[in-house]
Order: structure tokens, then sequence, then C-alpha cells
């Protein structure tokens, strides 16, 4: 390849990277909800000039419809979209002509729309005898952080600052992008090793475990005593349900009566009339005494044979 060569692929190179350049930063910065100005040109425009305004290579207004546009109002030279949002942020070509079609103004812009930046909050984290100090922010759009130190502008940039030991000095840190910036409250570095671990370990994490465990005992401890108490409820009602069976069947089934017999399985005599005469006292030993004497008589007798 010769020289006149070498030199065109080296002019193409610097060009796409001019370009890739140019496409990535933002030459007009605003905050989401204010107005966008695009300048047409050094004076009012007359009747019979007319301009155009693309975004990303699409048409977006020209001076026909603007008045049918509630988006765009016309202020001086300067034409501004209202109130703007993250989704108006690219890239912008205006261009405006006269009645001929000549070229008056053209040019082309990167637009980049920005939201306020919450207020951050400063963390502290001691570890092996260093005071950590993060700068936490939620948005981290093209956020960059500074710090203050006893409310005096410190050299520190970046979203850690790293102290080599605590004391008594109050930080605070600011959170900014291109159009925006907030500011934390102080913090004091002020915190040593033992007092943010626990067993040797950190004490945020070993206060989380611990806890949780001891969730996890009680939970456990809690059913079985539940369980228990429910096992012992159902025993006393079984027991409960079966007295009351065997009480409601012995009284709807009485067990039959039985006459006394003595020790020898003899019929016990018979028990004295409580009510009967003295007569009948006298008189029954001696029934009961001829009784044996007319069956041993009839034992006696002979059979005889009929004739």
């Amino acid at each position: 390849m010769n020289a006149k060569g070498s030199a065109i692929v080296l002019f193409l190179c610097f060009l796409s990277l001019f370009t890739l350049t140019g496409c990535s930063t933002c030459q007009k910065n605003i905050l989401e909800g204010k107005n966008l100005p695009f300048k047409l040109a050094d004076r009012l425009l007359k009747d019979d000039e007319k301009f155009t305004i693309k975004k990303d290579d699409k048409l977006l207004v020209r001076k026909q419809n603007i008045n049918q546009n509630k988006q765009w109002k016309m202020v001086n030279t300067n034409l501004e979209l209202q109130q703007v949002n993250l989704s108006n942020s690219g890239k912008y070509t205006v261009d405006v002509f006269d009645e001929d079609g000549k070229n008056l103004n053209s040019y082309t812009e990167t637009v980049c729309v920005y939201v306020k930046v919450p207020k951050p909050r400063v963390n502290v984290t001691c570890q092996d005898k260093k005071v950590y100090l993060t700068c936490e922010v939620e948005d981290r759009k093209d956020i960059s952080f500074s710090w203050e130190k006893n409310k005096k502008e410190s050299q520190e940039k970046g979203k850690v600052l790293t102290l080599a030991k605590a004391g008594n000095s109050k930080y605070a840190c600011t959170a900014q992008n291109p159009v925006h910036n907030n500011t934390s409250d102080e913090v004091e570095a002020a915190c040593t090793t033992s007092q943010q671990t626990l067993f040797g370990f950190d004490f945020t994490l070993m206060v989380g475990i611990l806890a949780g465990g001891g969730f996890l005992v009680l939970l456990l401890i809690t059913v079985m005593v539940t369980l228990a108490c429910r096992s012992c409820k159902r025993k006393e009602k079984h027991l409960r349900d079966e007295e009351e069976f065997r009480l409601n069947y012995v009284s709807s089934n009485p067990p039959p009566h039985k006459g006394k017999q003595t020790a020898r399985g003899q019929p016990a005599p018979p028990e004295p009339v409580e009510n009967g005469s003295a007569e009948d006292l006298s008189q029954a030993p001696h029934q009961v005494a001829s009784r044996p004497r007319a069956q041993q008589r009839e034992a006696s007798t002979p059979y005889q044979k009929p004739q």
C-alpha cells in the first residue's frame, strides 16, 4: 500500500472515531420538565421563510403546522419544545430556508435530558482499622461525587472515601449530574472494628443470622407445644366419651338377679318373716320336720301290683 492509500485509511479511521465521539457527547444538557430551545436565526423569520426540525432523522415539526402542535412554541427567534422528559434525549437537526429554498441556517446537536438528583446518604463501614464512607444515591446516570469535611470542600472525589482511622470529624457527600446536584446529611466517622463485628464476623450479618435462628427455634417450640396440647385434649375427650358410653350401656342393660347361695353351693335358708305371728313361727319347724318322715313311710311301703 502506498503513502496515499495509508493517508486515506488513517483519515477514515479518524473520521469514524470523531463521529462516534460526537454522537456520545451531549452538546446541550437540560433538566427534565424544562423547555428546550432551538435557535432558528439571529433575527425574526419572515412569513415566507421556512424551517424543519428532525430528531434522529425523523421529522418532528415544520413551520406549516407549528400552530397545530401544542408541544412547540415560538419565542422570539427560538422554537421551544415544552416540558421535556427523558424520552426527548437524542440528536436533533435544524434547517432554515428562504422563499427560494436556500439554506439560511443548519446545525445538529445532541440533547441529553436528566432528572433531579435525589438526596444521597452516607454509609459508614469500619474494616481492618480503616473507615470507609460510601455515598449512596438511587439515580446513577452520569453521577459524580464530591466530599465536604466539617462543612469545607475536600479534594477527595469518588463514591467511596477511605480514612486511615476514625475520628470526630463530620463528612457529607454531594452527588451531581450535569444539570443538578444534591448534598447528604453530615455523618461522624466514629466507629471501631470491635463495634462493627460480632464473633469476628460482620455485626449486621451476625445479628441477622441470630435473629433468624431464634425465630425458627421459637416457631418450632410453638408448633410442638400446640401439637402436644391438642393431643392431650383429644386423649381426654376420648376417655370422657368412653366413660359416658360405659355408663349409658350399664344403665340401659341391668345385670340379671341371682338367688342367694351358701358357700357350698346349697340354697340359703329362708329368711325370717318379719310380720308373721308367733303361732306361724312355732308351727313352721314341725311342718318342716314332718316332711321327711312322710317321705320315709312312703319309701318303706312295698309296691302292690293292682289286681
